[in-house]
């Protein structure tokens, strides 16, 4: 099959081995035009869209390059792990450095190609790229690495195998863009649809003939791009592409309940890192971000991308809680769509009061707690605001989420008193346990057992097998897996107030 060509260098990426940002799920990146990062821009895949002078804010990730011992990878041709040599090729200079998430593995952009090491540095793989990789970084599910390229591209690569998944090149105007897979399907701003052509090469030293891709049926496919790093290849983006359209025109035949542009919208948050010890947690702000990961890479569709955030650890205070929870109750624009709000850390009772405690918390005496700590009652009057717009569904993974005291002991309090403290006409509440039940975390999951049975939900709790999950298939694969995973110690506490479809099954 004849490549991709283009003309000119596009965007010049340069000095930014250490600012390109990318989201967890890798459907945002952030990046500059120019050298040092100038003339910054956002582009969304979700949404197909390019923000030049974008609002910075928490959503996207700098490349990690603390955690392992590896020198001289900018710009040298000697970079070292431990002080051992890194295999390169001869006059193989090293630009860039990103570490997995997990520090089991890191990648170096280099003049030549995208490569991948593992914690002792041994190769794991090698990816030819047509200039050199000027930044690089790892999304924070530890499944993409986006590579800013010196042919002005900027390409996501599987990290398991290295092998190129989507490109994206932004244009000079910094208006227009365009983004293609391997196989030639691309989406682009009404701009830039002319940018891409095939080249063929002719026999006998005769010219190269073109042809212009837009003007070859069939390739112009901009809901299967947005499924791409959702679904890592070509082909199954396509399929489910196909698939929604045709659930659509279902749809419209059926007078299904999901019309065109209804919204998912996801608040989730994690808190493991707490100032008393005895609340630290290992896996709380895993499972925050693997669920937003989640969420925001396997549903484009069934749901129109809504508002997002991710509140982990230090900016999950109480304040930036309830300003989340305000959000989020602004970025409603319909009673179809659905607001989910997850939160992992800790709850607590305190004098027969229910509350959840944000990352400030201060846990010295009663009196402080309930002054820092963010009160079931107020959580509860912030999600009723919500409810008044749309759907809401409550996930809460809270170590004693039947109640816990100042000294993280649990307490018996009366079963499923979260669920039902919250729950109200349009809530809907998992929680992750019931009474005085410890909420579970393993190494053995990396999360929570109520967030790991909840992401494996996504792919198993599909019943039917008509390629989506509803309230009740969602809540009672839960409750089945929540229990095989602990042994029957840990009980998650339900109160369904809506049924329906809730997700695509991925």
């Amino acid at each position: 099959m004849p490549p991709w060509t283009w003309t000119g260098i596009l965007a010049d990426f340069r000095d930014q081995e250490s600012t390109l940002r990318v989201s967890t799920s890798g459907s945002v990146v952030e990046f500059g035009y120019a050298l040092n990062g100038n003339n910054p821009a956002r582009f969304d895949l979700d949404r197909l869209s390019l923000e030049p002078n974008f609002k910075p804010d928490s959503n996207t990730a700098l490349p990690r390059q603390q955690g392992l011992s590896i020198e001289g990878w900018n710009e040298t041709q000697a970079p070292t792990l431990n002080g051992m040599p890194l295999s390169l090729e001869g006059f193989e200079k090293s630009h860039c450095l990103a570490l997995n998430p997990a520090g089991d593995r890191f990648v170096l952009g280099t003049g030549l190609s995208l490569r991948a090491f593992d914690a002792r540095g041994t190769s794991l793989w090698r990816w030819p790229v047509p200039g050199a990789i000027w930044a690089v970084n790892v999304t924070g599910d530890g499944r993409l690495v986006v590579a800013a390229c010196g042919d002005g591209t900027i390409r996501w690569h599987r990290m398991d195998d290295g092998r190129e998944i989507l490109t994206f090149m932004p244009l000079q105007n910094r208006r227009d863009w365009v983004a293609w897979t391997p196989e030639g399907f691309y989406a682009a701003s009404p701009g830039a649809h002319g940018v891409l052509r095939w080249h063929v090469n002719q026999p006998n030293w005769q010219p190269a003939r073109e042809y212009a891709v837009a003007d070859i049926p069939g390739f112009y496919r901009p809901e299967a791009i947005k499924l791409v790093l959702q679904e890592m290849e070509t082909p199954r983006a396509i399929g489910l592409a196909i698939l929604a359209e045709q659930r659509e025109t279902v749809r419209l035949l059926t007078n299904s309940r999901l019309p065109p542009g209804v919204k998912l919208h996801l608040m989730a948050v994690g808190v493991s890192r707490y100032d008393a010890v005895h609340l630290r947690l290992n896996f709380a702000q895993q499972d925050a971000r693997d669920v937003a990961s989640a969420l925001a890479s396997t549903q484009g569709g069934l749901w129109v991308t809504g508002s997002r955030q991710y509140l982990a650890d230090e900016d999950a205070s109480r304040t930036a809680i309830r300003r989340g929870l305000d959000t989020l109750r602004g970025a409603i624009t319909g009673a179809d769509d659905l607001a989910i709000v997850h939160f992992s850390g800790h709850g607590a009772m305190v004098d027969g009061e229910l509350y959840l405690l944000p990352h400030d918390v201060q846990v010295g005496d009663a009196v402080a707690l309930k002054d820092s700590a963010l009160p079931m009652a107020a959580f509860r009057a912030e999600l009723m605001r919500i409810a008044e717009r749309g759907r809401v569904l409550v996930l809460l993974d809270a170590c004693y989420s039947g109640g816990a005291s100042l000294d993280g002991q649990a307490r018996e309090v009366p079963s499923s008193i979260l669920s039902t403290a919250l729950a109200a006409a349009n809530i809907s509440v998992l929680t992750s346990s019931s009474a005085s039940q410890t909420s579970r975390e393993s190494p053995a999951w990396q999360h929570g057992a109520f967030t790991a049975a909840f992401l494996e939900a996504l792919s198993g709790a599909d019943g039917n097998h008509d390629g989506l999950i509803s309230a009740t298939e969602l809540a009672a694969y839960i409750d089945r897996r929540v229990r095989a995973l602990t042994g029957d110690a840990q009980k998650p506490a339900m109160e369904l107030r809506f049924d329906g479809t809730l997700f695509a099954a991925r």
